[in-house]
């Protein structure tokens, strides 16, 4: 009898712990901005110290403007990112951990003009206008899933408005392709383009991650 009131009570301990440990069972409805755009997210903190969180955001910029030695670049730069993290707050307070996975679709859109007069200079060779014709490119930084970390601070468990901010890093896998109407008739034209694009390969590579910065208001019920 005495080794089962002890279980009993053993039992009634774990019963009293668990709930305290598991306190948290919020759900929060946010709208931000940062440097993926506008977005809003949903987020379940279902621990003291855990929670899920998806969201998106995005934007489109028509003014882009990108300089190299060979040309002048103006177009359009168009993101959408989706993503779902996993919340740690270590503290049981506000502050949190993230990781997960995001969806980016960044691209940029771009028309090349001569830097002077109406010409262009590509691998050292000069080409006029007319040769090159229209010279357009796309440039791709991510359309598909990569990881995810941040850290940020977050609204407390009580119901309400709250402020709410984010900072982190996703990876990104760029792809330029650079193309002019006249390649097709040119052979030397078309080299040297290739050797434009691969430069522009190259400084977008340099990046290698894109900075998450967000700062917004949600709703906690």
């Amino acid at each position: 009898m005495r080794l089962f009131n002890h279980a009993m009570l053993a039992a009634a301990l774990v019963t009293l712990s668990v709930p305290a440990a598991a306190l948290a069972d919020n759900w929060s409805v946010g709208a931000g901005v940062g440097t993926t755009g506008y977005g809003g997210s949903i987020s379940y903190r279902f621990h003291d110290n855990l929670a899920l969180t998806a969201g998106y955001s995005g934007f489109t910029y028509d003014g882009l403007d990108y300089e190299t030695d060979d040309a002048n670049y103006e177009g359009e730069f168009d993101i959408d990112v989706y993503g779902l993290t996993l919340d740690y707050f270590p503290f049981a307070g506000r502050f949190f951990l993230s990781a997960g996975a995001v969806r980016p679709d960044i691209a940029m859109s771009v028309v090349g003009r001569p830097k002077a007069g109406q010409s262009y200079e590509f691998n050292g060779e000069t080409y006029t206008s007319d040769e090159v014709g229209t010279l357009e490119g796309d440039v791709v930084l991510g359309d598909s899933i990569q990881p995810y970390l941040g850290l940020g601070w977050r609204g407390s468990h009580k119901p309400g408005f709250g402020l709410f901010g984010q900072v982190g890093v996703f990876l990104t896998d760029a792809e330029v392709d650079l193309r002019a109407t006249g390649a097709a008739t040119h052979p030397e034209l078309r080299d040297d383009l290739q050797q434009e694009e691969d430069e522009l390969q190259d400084d977008v590579d340099e990046f290698g991650v894109y900075p998450v910065a967000v700062m917004g208001i949600e709703y906690t019920f």
